[in-house]
């Protein structure tokens, strides 16, 4: 496939450029859910089940004993992100509170979020279980869970980064949806 880049400014260019057989990989499956989501929202505004999914993750969890943030991360022996955990935890607690209007938004929250939930426990969870060193720990909430959610979710929301992806995960643990110790 050939991707033609054509210039708008002012510099001096003989003409347009071809970059020739540029390879675009597949949208993840999380990607392709995010398109569909913003497409249906599209032809059918009226969505309203979603609430109830996203509900699901911004309640506490119903069958574990509620101890916020700090006494999660206190026993999973990470203080050591207690900072950035409550700072991009807030941040992303506000947009959902300003968000709640917006059934796309919702609804692509939902499967961001899910797909954080999964990746820990099928991931980082096992690798904590093991006593794997937090800089292994690190770099998979990284490979599986920051970086394939904040590429699905940039083309909906360019304002989307990161940081805001690690929010929605110490959001997830503050609700003790997301566990980072040996107790359950």
């Amino acid at each position: 496939m050939s991707k033609k880049v054509n210039y708008t400014d002012k510099a001096d260019h003989n003409g347009d450029n071809y970059l020739g057989d540029i390879y675009e990989p597949d949208n993840s499956s999380l990607e392709k859910a995010i398109q569909l989501i913003i497409a249906s929202a599209e032809v059918n505004p009226e969505l309203i089940d979603i609430i109830e999914d996203l509900s699901d993750y911004i309640t506490d969890h119903p069958y574990r004993e509620i101890i916020g943030l700090t006494k999660k991360l206190e026993n999973g022996d990470r203080m050591d992100l207690l900072g950035d955990a409550m700072f991009f935890k807030n941040k992303f607690s506000r947009r959902v509170a300003k968000s709640q209007m917006s059934l796309t938004e919702q609804r692509v929250y939902v499967q961001i979020l899910s797909h954080i939930r999964i990746s820990f426990n099928q991931f980082i969870r096992p690798k904590i279980l093991e006593n794997s060193p937090a800089s292994e720990i690190d770099a998979l909430v990284f490979t599986h869970i920051i970086e394939p959610a904040h590429k699905a979710i940039i083309d909906f929301d360019k304002t989307i980064t990161k940081d805001f992806i690690l929010g929605m995960l110490f959001f997830l643990t503050g609700k003790c949806h997301l566990v980072w110790d040996k107790t359950c």
